[in-house]
């Protein structure tokens, strides 16, 4: 199908054109490690996941809000016992997430051209 006059497509990025959802995953899995002696992995996705809903309109998708989510998340389950270790230990997961290499899917650069 030949669209007369196009010059420009959008695409979201982020696992339609590199791999980014297994960061998210392998994220989650290490806070909920670190949450352990906390709460048990089910009320630490649950809690986050009500968090990052909750903050969607404030921070839209992405590692920054996902971390700052993490951060209110561990806040809300610590409370008083939540240490600047830990504190920094999330960040460092958030700094982690930035700095992954791009990975392409398949056939990506063929698609576009």
């Amino acid at each position: 199908m030949k669209m007369k006059g196009l010059k420009v497509i959008g695409f979201d990025a982020d696992d339609t054109l590199w791999i980014n959802e297994n960061y998210f995953r392998e994220a989650e899995n290490t806070f909920c490690e670190m949450l352990s002696d906390f709460a048990d992995e089910k009320q630490v996705m649950e809690t986050l996941f009500k968090i990052e809903i909750r903050n969607l309109e404030l921070y839209g998708f992405g590692i920054k809000g996902f971390t700052l989510s993490m951060i209110e998340c561990a806040t809300e389950i610590c409370g008083e016992k939540l240490t600047s270790k830990l504190t920094s230990r999330i960040l460092c997961i958030g700094q982690e997430m930035l700095d992954k290499p791009v990975v392409l899917l398949d056939k990506v650069e063929e698609i576009l051209r």
